[in-house]
């Protein structure tokens, strides 16, 4: 059995590996490693130079099929220097606080899910098999649940328990997540005789704006009684090179949160017909590039594997959620009460924030779904991304409560 200070360690370790957005690779054959010590066989599955994700198996007998998963790449930490802990220590405070990049979203996730799968390999405290998928590039794209999809490597399963930060609900459900980008091309003159160029800004703005409203007309016709409605946001516009020259080119990158009912094919053939008619306009030359396309989930919220979290959860007083939120405000330093949306109970819940589980619902067969882990998901992303030890410790058991009831 692993002990407490052993498990600390794998998750600093974890942490001080980079995997700022790439660089999977190093990871992955570090828990390898661990995993080959600890009996349990597993391969790597490239996806680029520098870049696996890791598969691992166990059984015990027949009975049903569990995927286990958490991503590998964390995002930029940004400025080093900005930290109150280097990003890529993993530092434990004197309050038992960890902290680095990774420490929330989502290492310490990915870490107890391995760690509980070692211990259940040591104890055959479970029927079936249990299989864990640490995947590339979730963070940018979701490119190795993708590529483990197409492989294959989920179609069997019966359920998916995903590590992502969150402690207060078990997700069931999240929105779709589109990124595309919109280029106008135009023709370069100097601005004191703009009658020799064509604008690709003005041409630009005009269609940002007639986009923004085609979308917005149609989300109103589509409601999702889970996830709510589509909303569609243009985040980066750039365009010209020089004050006084007409631009001849300018782009924007928008993105959309979807439902199925108005989901990322349909918003893509909006955009598609305002580009179409105005390109019949005389002067615009505008292209579309879809840049990432997630699609939405919605999963059983009354599932086998939801509903063993919920009765496992019962068993443990630090897990529940009245503690969580108790805990969270010690460690932002903050009152957490007024925030009207945080449940008072372990409920299901339908977010917009995107999964892996975009890319594993797509496989042949469907499967339970639930999006339960250790971390400060108001931390996720920010500098001085930090966590409870304790935290992370009660998740290594609560897992482990958890797989052997569902798989039992």
């Amino acid at each position: 059995m692993v002990t407490k200070e052993e498990a600390v360690q794998l998750l600093q370790d974890m942490i001080q590996i980079n995997t700022e957005n790439d660089n999977e690779e190093e990871l992955a054959r570090y828990i390898q490693e661990f995993l080959t010590a600890h009996g349990i066989e597993s391969e790597l599955v490239e996806f680029a130079p520098k870049r696996a994700s890791l598969v691992a198996e166990i059984s015990n007998g027949p009975g049903k099929k569990l995927g286990l998963t958490g991503h590998l790449d964390v995002v930029s930490a940004g400025n080093a220097e900005d930290w109150t802990y280097s990003p890529f220590s993993g530092f434990v405070d004197e309050n038992k606080i960890l902290w680095g990049r990774g420490a929330s979203d989502m290492k310490s996730g990915l870490a107890a899910l391995v760690l509980a799968m070692v211990a259940l390999h040591e104890s055959q405290d479970y029927s079936g098999t249990i299989r864990l998928l640490a995947t590339v590039g979730e963070e940018i794209g979701e490119y190795g649940s993708k590529q483990l999809t197409k492989l294959g490597y989920v179609d069997d399963l019966d359920g998916m328990l995903i590590g992502e930060p969150c402690n207060i609900g078990i997700i069931y459900a999240h929105k779709g997540s589109l990124n595309y980008k919109v280029t106008s091309k135009g023709t370069a003159a100097h601005s004191s005789m703009p009658e020799l160029g064509n604008n690709a800004i003005e041409h630009l703005n005009h269609a940002m704006l007639k986009i923004s409203e085609a979308i917005a007309q149609e989300t109103t016709k589509h409601t999702d009684p889970e996830l709510g409605q589509t909303f569609h946001n243009i985040t980066v516009v750039t365009g010209g090179q020089q004050v006084n020259s007409i631009p001849d080119w300018a782009s924007f990158e928008a993105n959309a949160r979807t439902i199925p009912a108005y989901d990322n094919q349909d918003v893509i053939r909006t955009v598609k017909y305002v580009i179409e008619e105005l390109n019949e306009q005389e002067g615009f030359d505008l292209n579309l590039e879809v840049t990432a396309d997630q699609k939405p989930v919605v999963s059983d919220k009354h599932s086998p594997l939801i509903q063993s979290i919920l009765k496992v959860q019962q068993q443990f007083p630090s897990l529940q959620v009245p503690a969580q939120l108790k805990q969270m405000e010690e460690v932002l330093g903050g009152d957490l009460s007024g925030q009207n949306d945080l449940p008072s109970t372990l409920v299901p819940l339908a977010v917009s924030g995107t999964t892996d589980a975009a890319q594993f619902t797509q496989s042949k067969k469907t499967f339970d779904v639930a999006v339960y882990g250790p971390g400060i998901p108001m931390l996720n992303h920010k500098i001085d991304e930090r966590l409870p030890v304790d935290q992370y410790w009660d998740f290594i058991a609560i897992y482990q409560a958890i797989l052997s009831d569902y798989l039992s």
